[in-house]
């Protein structure tokens, strides 16, 4: 079982990193799709310069959350903190997916709810990518 702890922590790495940039981009797609949005689209959720946004939110939320989840599964970080955000991080990203097809006040978490799981995957990325540089060089110190 540890041979596939290692492998999921490997891909959990990689994953994590990813996901920061893919929020990064999702952040843009909907600066661009507000204000890109053309005066006779009669309301926000009709504005067609949201699909880009609303497509790869879409992906995000869905089968890239349950991957995540599983590979967070697999991995199962030693350190109880990273491990609890790692679990934790699936569910964010399915939340997400409600947030901005609730009301106009539970939509306005949906923003929200983006920069903290950007916060969350950023410091998850980091420990994650540090933990490796940490460990290869006490290896190297002994």
């Amino acid at each position: 079982m540890e041979g596939v702890r290692r492998v999921a922590r490997a891909i959990l790495k990689y994953f994590v990193a990813l996901l920061v940039l893919a929020i990064i981009l999702q952040i843009y797609f909907a600066g661009e799709g507000i204000f890109g949005a053309r005066a006779d689209d009669a309301t926000i959720e009709d504005a067609k310069a949201l699909d880009l946004h609303r497509g790869v939110g879409f992906l995000l939320t869905n089968p890239v959350a349950l991957l995540l989840l599983i590979v967070a599964v697999l991995a199962w970080l030693p350190d109880k903190r990273l491990r609890i955000i790692s679990i934790v991080l699936p569910f964010l990203l399915f939340i997400q997916l409600l947030l901005a097809e609730g009301g106009r006040w539970v939509a306005a978490l949906h923003p929200v709810n983006a920069v903290l799981m950007l916060a969350l995957l950023g410091y998850l990325a980091s420990r994650l990518w540090r933990g490796e540089r940490e460990t290869a060089a006490a290896t190297t110190a002994v």
